[in-house]
């Protein structure tokens, strides 16, 4: 009897067919799987090449960091110095150091005091003349004048009001905050030791910073581009 129940078993589960999964079944599951975004497949994505390129140039082509504390009239009587400075408007901006100016029915020439600029047909000479008409073309400015040089022309500093912030702000200074100038130290001693040492810091600072024409590759001081030039 055991040994016919075993025999009836073993003829059973031969016989019996095995279970299949229906097609639509094993389709639907092979799609869903097809779909799936697994973590440990999917590769990272990466900027390209011309977005890395084109952030870098961007941050590149930035104004300067501002310098507050270093670039700010900031005692009273220096404020009604200049206040008291007669006031003059640009007409025309020449280059980054010159520009000519009106005041009633006369016009005349300013040579911007204790810096130089690149020339115009110089590397950055353009970018420089554009950056002093950014910051005073057809404006009221007040003039401190220093003397006239060899080519009668007034040498002095210029002053303008930044509205809005209701504070003075140096050109010259500013010109060298930019990257736009060098510092003429052979041609500052006239100015006080206090403006002296400003001019260089800011200029020690344009450099560190890579600020304007400091970030070209071999900058050549103007006078020295001049003489390439005679």
């Amino acid at each position: 009897m055991g040994l016919l129940k075993i025999l009836f078993r073993a003829a059973t589960k031969s016989t019996r067919p095995k279970r299949r999964r229906s097609k639509t079944f094993v389709a639907s599951a092979q799609k869903s799987k097809q779909f799936q975004s697994p973590k440990s497949t999917r590769p990272k994505r990466q900027r390209s090449n011309t977005f890395v390129a084109s952030a870098q140039e961007s941050k590149q082509f930035q104004s300067p960091p501002p310098i507050p504390e270093l670039e700010k009239v900031r005692h009273q009587n220096d404020i009604d110095r200049i206040q008291a400075l007669p006031v003059v408007k640009v007409e025309h901006v020449i280059d980054g150091d010159t520009v000519i100016v009106s005041s009633t029915t006369t016009n005349y020439k300013i040579r911007l005091d204790s810096i130089d600029c690149p020339e115009n047909g110089q590397e950055w000479g353009d970018i420089a003349t554009r950056g002093l008409i950014k910051l005073i073309g057809g404006k009221s400015v007040r003039l401190e004048a220093h003397g006239t040089d060899v080519h009668g022309r007034t040498v002095g500093t210029l002053f303008v009001h930044l509205q809005g912030k209701g504070e003075w702000q140096n050109v010259n200074e500013r010109m060298v905050t930019l990257g736009h100038a060098w510092v003429m130290r052979l041609f500052y001693n006239h100015l006080p030791k206090s403006r002296q040492q400003k001019l260089n810091q800011l200029e020690r600072w344009a450099k560190s910073k890579r600020v304007g024409l400091w970030k070209t590759e071999n900058p050549i001081p103007p006078w020295k581009w001049r003489k390439r030039q005679e």
